[in-house]
């Protein structure tokens, strides 16, 4: 599919600015002229960045922006295993596009990935912490955790385990054997959540988002 082609499909999901269309194809080109340096995504996927990544992206911010709101105060958010910056640069960039203040992290463990998250923050002008350390050392507790192909929710859930407390929403995303990867942890680990499928003009291959809530590892 053509560059054009696929940037209309994004404007069809999300009705965005031209300057927002600017940056996100500024990033798009980021992450073409970086590939070989950083490896930052799947060769199969660098033709399809505008479907593959950045509308697969900006699908969670609905979720992020109806929990962002109910949230007292200005909630802690951030991107685990954020990588070339899926989500979290695309949720930064529309935190922008709707003038919204954020508390924004995107943390990665890979010191080349977040030089690049970092040149990517300063060319565009956004306004999100980079964190290079494993999210299972940190100390913090996040309201709004987000994760994209990082790695199964039996492997996930640990990972998660310190950054995560009651009261946090985790927005996912997961493919076709999202209910396997369910089955694999219900008698470890107890929560709420919620189920959205991804659209056609996205992926039709079985993908989804998942919203867990209230998790807790069983005694």
């Amino acid at each position: 599919m053509l560059i054009e082609d696929q940037k209309k499909i994004f404007e069809k999901l999300h009705n965005v600015s031209r300057e927002t269309m600017q940056k996100l194809e500024e990033y798009r080109r980021m992450i073409i002229c970086t590939q070989k340096k950083y490896n930052l995504i799947g060769k199969s996927t660098l033709d399809k960045i505008w479907i593959r990544h950045l509308a697969d992206s900006a699908k969670i911010f609905p979720f992020v922006l109806k929990y962002h709101s109910t949230l007292q105060q200005k909630p802690k958010i951030c991107d685990v295993g954020s990588g070339a910056g899926f989500p979290g640069i695309i949720i930064s960039v529309l935190f922008q596009e709707y003038k919204i203040k954020n508390n924004l992290s995107l943390i990665d463990s890979n010191e080349k990935k977040c030089l690049f998250l970092r040149s990517v923050r300063d060319k565009l002008g956004l306004n999100f912490e980079i964190i290079n350390q494993r999210a299972e050392k940190l100390n913090v507790k996040y309201q709004i955790i987000m994760s994209r192909a990082l790695a199964p929710l039996k492997s996930l859930f640990p990972i998660l385990k310190n950054i995560n407390d009651k009261n946090t929403f985790i927005i996912l995303h997961k493919g076709e054997n999202w209910e396997r990867e369910l089955k694999e942890i219900k008698n470890k680990w107890k929560f709420k959540f919620n189920v959205v499928k991804n659209s056609k003009l996205i992926d039709n291959s079985g993908g989804i988002t998942i919203i867990i809530s209230n998790l807790q590892k069983k005694l």
